[in-house]
């Protein structure tokens, strides 16, 4: 698996120009959440997901987020985050970028936080609006328009299918993957919008930005 990691990632690395910024959405969870005594438990998440253009990488954590030693971490995801060129983009970032670090050794170099981007990109343009208190579906319509219409499940969606209980860590339900996906690709568009509008230019034509206003259909969550 490390091996189709480094593949991918290296291939994209490859299709954006030199010298050149590369915006990728991150999202990170956990499949259950573990609580103490004392309330819920810091531990490590059980995967990452990472989006550039049209591209989506859905990659478990689980071994590393357990294991003994930071130091057991992928190696090719610690080699693409340290190169300068990237920017990983998503909704509290901050939060992901520390709790990387400390459970799996992943160290996020350059990361920035979509709320804060979008403040100041809303003041290139001077619009006041409270961008602080804005979730990702709503920050999506504001950014890149009401077409982004974002429709979450009714019902909360299972991790793995019960009839694959025996070996749910790395079994996802192909719904529960659309939805995990859907969410890091809206956080690169919306970087990837934000970032050309607070530096007046788009970082790498050739990210596949994937810019034609598709409809992102989902039920809407209870």
């Amino acid at each position: 698996m490390s091996q189709t990691l480094s593949k991918w990632l290296t291939n994209l690395l490859k299709s954006t120009p030199k010298n050149t910024p590369v915006i990728v959405g991150v999202t990170a969870e956990h499949q259950f959440t573990k609580y103490t005594k004392r309330g819920v438990k810091d531990h490590g998440y059980d995967f990452i997901s990472l989006c550039i253009g049209s591209h989506c990488l859905l990659y478990p954590l689980l071994q590393q987020a357990y294991s003994y030693k930071a130091k057991q971490n992928p190696r090719p995801l610690c080699d693409f985050f340290a190169n300068p060129r990237v920017i990983a983009v998503g909704m509290e970032i901050e939060k992901v970028k520390a709790k990387l670090e400390k459970h799996h050794g992943i160290e996020l170099k350059k990361a920035l936080n979509l709320r804060a981007m979008a403040v100041e990109g809303m003041k290139e343009v001077g619009e006041k609006v409270d961008l602080w208190r804005y979730n990702l579906d709503k920050l999506a319509k504001t950014m890149l328009g009401k077409h982004f219409d974002v429709v979450r499940p009714e019902e909360k969606l299972d991790w793995y299918d019960e009839e694959s209980s025996c070996c749910y860590y790395n079994v996802y339900t192909d719904e529960k993957t659309m939805f995990i996906t859907i969410d890091t690709y809206l956080c690169y568009l919306i970087g990837f919008e934000l970032h050309g509008m607070i530096h007046g230019h788009e970082a790498g034509k050739s990210q596949d930005s994937s810019k034609s206003k598709k409809k992102v259909n989902k039920k809407k969550n209870s």
